[in-house]
């Protein structure tokens, strides 16, 4: 009897020390959004335009955020931090969304219609990610992106492009913020360079 009794300060203690433990952080969804494009364009394309998920390597194309303190040469995926869709689908769906309201031809649509179109963009995401600074904190984004005509696979357009915008703070948040900066951007030179075509 006494033996059992010698037992019950350590389960005592192994039950105080399980309730004791740290909370799991809740997991939080973020989405790369853009605004409309406020002109629109001169010189649209004749015909629709159609877009596919653009494409990405490895982790760049998953569902957690990517962080990185050594200037991208090393990524994490953030714990407990998800964009709502693939990065892939959610800047293909966002582009659609831009190029639509900027006028960038008759239509704009994605690649899912399967319907005749003139011509298609294709792309691929290279960077999306928060890079740590000592004093700030950046997004940066770069996608390549391409437009092509489907009657006789010339290349209308091809570029990269690149941009860095600041960050707030140090925050998720204040990084998704910097990345939407950084996703307008992008989608308002993309417009102009179809535009100047």
């Amino acid at each position: 009897m006494k033996r059992a009794f010698s037992f019950l300060p350590v389960v005592g203690f192994v039950l105080v020390a399980a309730c004791m433990a740290p909370s799991v952080p809740k997991e939080q969804y973020f989405r790369l959004v853009a605004t409309p494009a406020t002109e629109k364009l001169a010189h649209p394309l004749v015909g629709i335009l159609e877009a596919s998920p653009l494409g990405a390597d490895g982790v760049t194309g998953e569902r957690p955020l990517l962080y990185t303190a050594n200037g991208g040469t090393k990524l994490e995926q953030r714990n407990y931090a998800y964009w709502t869709e693939l990065p892939t689908a959610m800047i293909r769906d966002q582009l659609v969304t831009y190029l639509r309201s900027a006028g960038a031809a008759e239509q704009v649509v994605p690649s899912e219609l399967r319907i005749g179109a003139a011509y298609r963009i294709q792309g691929e995401i290279k960077r999306l990610e928060q890079s740590a600074g000592k004093k700030s904190d950046v997004g940066i984004l770069e996608l390549e992106l391409s437009v092509i005509d489907e009657n006789t696979d010339q290349l209308i357009l091809s570029r990269v492009y690149h941009t860095e915008q600041p960050a707030a703070d140090h925050s998720i948040d204040a990084a998704v913020a910097a990345l939407n900066a950084g996703l307008q951007d992008v989608l308002k030179r993309f417009a102009a360079d179809i535009d100047a075509r």
